[in-house]
């Protein structure tokens, strides 16, 4: 059992460190090739989206027929259809073209929503509207320079996934090298050499 254990121990700690070196590696790639990460991205959220079609479809059927929703089934029907159209036809290209916009008017809306919440906050009495309000005007013009600035935008969502990518492999490092030492510190009590 203990031998067991052991095993398992040492092959999830250099998971972690190979996997944490990969995603190192690809987050740093990211940072390079904003382009290419978009269309990767793209066909990313072509999986995604043919996965919840899917499963809605196979919610609409799995449901007693009194519970049936005629609009699970059809929102089902049309995300599989959108989702097929990116993964096999050109969507993968029209989406990656996409993505930019709509990052900037995400930001862009963003902006518009904190400059409708600090009103609100200032209605309230409260102090802090006062940031909310240049916030929100910041984030509505720097949505408004991406909505005319695909490239721009296209390097923000990119390099914004790679600095992620980085973060979360440097983790996985770090933990390897805590296992590492907890199964230095488990060997020790129970008196065996590394």
């Amino acid at each position: 059992m203990l031998t067991a254990l052991k095993r398992i121990f040492r092959s999830m700690k250099w998971l972690m460190l190979v996997s944490g070196i990969m995603i190192v590696i690809l987050g740093i790639t990211m940072l390079f090739t904003p382009l290419q990460n978009l269309i990767t991205l793209a066909a990313f959220i072509g999986i995604s989206m043919l996965m919840s079609g899917i499963s809605e479809i196979m919610s609409f059927c799995g449901e007693e027929k009194s519970f049936r929703s005629g609009w699970m089934l059809a929102s089902g029907i049309l995300t599989t259809l959108f989702a097929v159209w990116v993964l096999l036809g050109k969507g993968t290209k029209v989406l990656a073209a996409m993505l930019p916009f709509v990052f900037a008017v995400w930001v862009m809306s963003s902006g518009v929503l904190r400059i409708a919440g600090s009103l609100s906050v200032k209605s309230e009495g409260l102090s802090l509207w006062g940031w909310i309000l240049v916030f929100g005007i910041l984030g509505t013009a720097f949505g408004f320079l991406l909505l005319f600035s695909p490239v721009l935008s296209q390097m923000i969502i990119s390099c914004s996934i790679g600095f992620m990518l980085i973060s979360h492999g440097t983790d996985n490092i770090i933990l390897f090298f805590r296992l590492k030492r907890i199964g230095d510190q488990i060997r020790g009590y129970f008196g065996e050499s590394s």
